[in-house]
């Protein structure tokens, strides 16, 4: 999916590995202009990259290689990571398939040649180990090929993340298939695409004697998005082989209902689905398959527009449930940051497909909120959940020793900003997410520089530099929450009649050297209400979710009175109780509508190390007359659950059982 290399680049280095790509049977209307040729210039995004960055460079590939050289019967050269990615039966391997596609978009985002230097570097130890095996296998799983091996007779022990005492095999083999394809991708590293060649051909002989009720039963133990991985290599070589054994990944019982438009995801795993759809994605694209087509794009709608919370996250306890009805799931540990990952590399392909505002408005929405406050600015600790609650707090990880499945899509998700700034298509360009930045616009010859201060501001320049004059067509995101005050100049002169928010403003002309368009982004407070409960709401400020902060982490007591107000501020303009604080850019604070006290807020990806809320109940004061009484029962009754609660297991979840 990640197709980030020029054209001409890319079949330069197909002709050098001996294959031949296929053309897609459904084109990109707009093309991402490869990471490679986009550069960010500041801002958050720029800083989150940034720490990114210096992460990747701290950890060590021997380590993250010492099991896969122990499998091979290879003597490890340094000791291997704990965590999810340590020994036994955990996720033995995952990391490193991760960092494999993490370093590739580094090398691409940054030209740093450390980066092509430690993909190379992993890419020939990789050739030691697989050489090792001998079957073409790569793994580091312990007990790995046997229980393989069991698969493969029909002796298959499936349920929720088990496989014959395996923990979701196929998915942690799956960020390795993927390090490959990116690695060969992004660096154009040709024995990478052997490796996976290799590795692929394995997998096909494990599956090759199960029938289609064996392969099913194994599919209903997560399997990442093998699915996607061999639909891409069948489009890096053109061997359909590959794309064959893609449809052997088919899961019908979550596919087959989304393909007939029926939303029946409630009590499935988040991110064990997301894949599966980004893989039916790419084979859309690569075939034209009507079914591939109809399930992903429905399933991304129903997750955007009714499963996600207002930052752009969905789940809670990693599950979804039914959609549309949310207000008694937005408490706890919501929000899965593997999630939103994989929902950005959708959209990134949806809106390439079909360029629809609505892809590029959700696109913000998540990249702003949920990624953005996934990461503390302070140490670059990346979140495994993001919660949306009311006293909830940052899941920070142990960058150095957890190695959660969530570390892993958090050394590739901060390495992806630069990607989806800017579309292409003959002479047009659609700039779709404002963050200061520099693209080589190379089809056109235009150089673009934006500068802009959003998101903390509200103003964005846009600056051309060519040759000579060019008739071209700049394609410019007027959001949806973009209304009074909006304004688009050229040179200093004023644009009439732009569009109606959530559109493109569209400006053909023929450009020169130096030509400046400038924008006004003007952002205002409004309530966004959960579709089932109207009094339950996010306070949004243009794109922004903004946060409430209800005190440091550690000592906070959820039960005490008070420590959760309500708002009784309902049916009246929130710029009528929330307002600025003077000489406090980017902070609000109620003003009396907060049983108890008043509190402070500011854009949820600011606010870290605090215990806060992102959704509020809000009431008249007729209706809190009511309501608290029946409020402080319900708060009660919570309470004394908390109390008597020793231990919870989500039923299926491996870890904890």
């Amino acid at each position: 999916m990640l197709a980030l290399i020029t054209i001409a680049c890319f079949s330069a280095l197909s002709a050098a590995a001996g294959v031949k790509p296929v053309k897609n049977a459904i084109p990109d209307v707009a093309r991402p202009l490869p990471l490679s040729d986009v550069r960010l210039t500041g801002g958050p995004l720029k800083h989150a990259q940034d720490m990114d960055r210096d992460y990747l460079l701290k950890l060590e590939p021997d380590r993250m290689l010492a099991y896969f050289r122990i499998r091979a019967g290879l003597k490890e050269k340094a000791a291997g990571y704990g965590g999810w990615d340590g020994g036994g039966k955990n996720l033995t391997g995952h990391i490193l398939g991760h960092y494999l596609s993490a370093i590739s978009m580094m090398w691409q985002n940054t030209g740093d040649v450390r980066f092509k230097e430690r993909a190379d570097y992993i890419i020939k130890e990789l050739k030691e180990v697989q050489t090792a095996n001998g079957d073409g296998f790569l793994g580091a799983l312990e007990g790995g090929k046997e229980r393989f091996a069991e698969v493969a007779q029909g002796d298959i022990r499936s349920g929720g993340f088990d496989l014959n005492g395996l923990w979701s095999p196929f998915y942690v083999l799956h960020k390795l298939y993927a390090g490959l394809r990116d690695c060969y991708r992004l660096t154009g590293n040709a024995a990478a695409l052997q490796l996976e060649i290799k590795f692929a051909a394995w997998a096909e002989g494990i599956v090759s004697k199960l029938d289609e009720g064996q392969m099913q039963g194994m599919l209903n133990t997560e399997f990442g998005g093998m699915n996607e991985v061999c639909a891409d290599l069948y489009a890096d070589t053109g061997d359909k082989r590959w794309l064959n054994l893609s449809y052997r990944f088919e899961h019908h019982a979550v596919l087959d209902p989304l393909k007939h438009h029926e939303d029946k995801l409630a009590g499935l795993h988040g991110n064990t689905q997301v894949p599966k759809l980004m893989g039916s994605l790419a084979r859309f694209a690569y075939t034209g398959d009507p079914g591939d087509g109809l399930a992903a794009g429905y399933f991304w709608d129903r997750v955007a527009y009714h499963h996600s919370y207002a930052t752009g996250g969905h789940g809670q306890d990693e599950y979804f449930g039914e959609g549309d009805k949310l207000s008694d799931r937005v408490d706890g540990r919501t929000a899965e940051s593997c999630n939103v990952y994989n929902m950005l590399k959708m959209t990134r392909k949806m809106f390439a497909l079909r360029p629809d505002v609505h892809y590029a408005e959700f696109h913000e929405r998540a990249l702003f909120n949920h990624i953005l406050a996934s990461m503390d600015p302070e140490d670059g600790r990346t979140c495994y959940m993001v919660p949306v609650g009311r006293g909830v707090q940052h899941e920070y990880s142990d960058m150095m020793g957890c190695f959660t499945c969530c570390v892993g899509s958090g050394m590739e998700s901060h390495a992806l900003h630069a990607l989806g700034i800017y579309y292409e298509t003959g002479d047009k360009i659609w700039i779709n997410i404002y963050a200061p930045s520099a693209a080589d616009w190379k089809t056109t010859g235009v150089k673009l520089v934006m500068d802009t201060d959003f998101p903390a501001g509200e103003t964005a320049r846009l600056k051309l530099n060519m040759q000579s004059p060019k008739e071209l067509t700049l394609a410019l995101r007027r959001p949806a929450w973009a209304g009074d005050g909006f304004a688009v100049k050229i040179n200093g002169e004023t644009v009439k009649d732009p569009p109606k928010p959530g559109a493109f403003v569209e400006l053909k002309r023929t450009w020169k050297n130096g030509d400046v368009v400038e924008l006004v982004l003007a952002k205002s407070l409004r309530l966004e209400p959960l579709a089932d409960n109207p009094r339950r709401v996010a306070i949004m400020w243009g794109p922004l979710v903004l946060a409430g902060d209800l005190g440091p982490e550690g000592g906070f007591d959820p039960w005490k009175p008070g420590a959760i107000p309500v708002f009784v501020g309902a049916e009246r303009p929130v710029a009528d109780w929330l307002k600025p604080v003077a000489g406090k850019p980017e902070c609000f604070k109620t003003e009396g509508v907060g049983k108890n006290r008043d509190i402070d807020f500011v854009p949820f990806y600011r606010l870290h190390r605090r215990v806060y809320g992102i959704y509020w109940d809000v009431f008249t004061p007729q209706e809190w007359e009511k309501k608290e009484a029946e409020y402080k029962a319900e708060r009660e009754r919570l309470r004394k659950l908390e109390l008597a609660t020793v231990g919870f297991a989500q039923p299926g979840e491996m870890q904890p059982e």
